[in-house]
């Protein structure tokens, strides 16, 4: 299955987490609204929070999600898409947060989602010499089976 992704909206994402300034109260939202808006688990967002993706303000014992912390779920859900580890998304979540406008983010980008192909590559790899070694295997023992067969009659 092909997941559509438009890189450029990644990269408007990465640029708009690093343009959020401070915290307006007005829009913050508990998790469950965030769960909601977003179609993301309260248990994934909190794995999140954990991860350091996130840093949601508390009042007792309610998370509030600022806007910045929206962006970056939202820039999160679209990497892991890709298939990109959240430890690599958290990184560049703070390189984003902390660069401000100076950062080039399509290169940024561009960096990592050639790191991600090139893993991917390797995995491929991985899983090609698997599948021959298995295809062999199954062989070998349909072919015993079937001259165990011959030899029986």
């Amino acid at each position: 299955m092909t997941i559509p992704i438009a890189t450029t909206k990644i990269a408007n994402l990465l640029n708009e987490l690093s343009q959020v300034n401070g915290v307006n109260s007005k829009s913050l939202m508990t998790i469950g609204e965030v769960s909601k808006n977003l179609d993301m688990t309260p248990r994934t967002i909190r794995f999140y929070e954990q991860s350091g993706i996130v840093t949601p303000h508390r009042s007792g014992r309610f998370r509030l999600f600022s806007y910045k912390d929206i962006c970056s779920l939202r820039l999160s859900k679209q990497l892991r898409s890709l298939g990109m580890e959240v430890k690599d998304i958290a990184s560049l979540i703070q390189t984003a947060a902390a660069g401000g406008r100076d950062i080039d983010y399509n290169d940024l980008l561009l960096e990592t989602l050639s790191e991600r192909l090139e893993s991917l590559g390797s995995e491929l790899s991985a899983a090609e010499q698997r599948f021959a070694s298995c295809q062999q295997a199954l062989n070998e023992l349909a072919s015993n089976a079937s001259e165990n067969k011959v030899a029986q009659k």
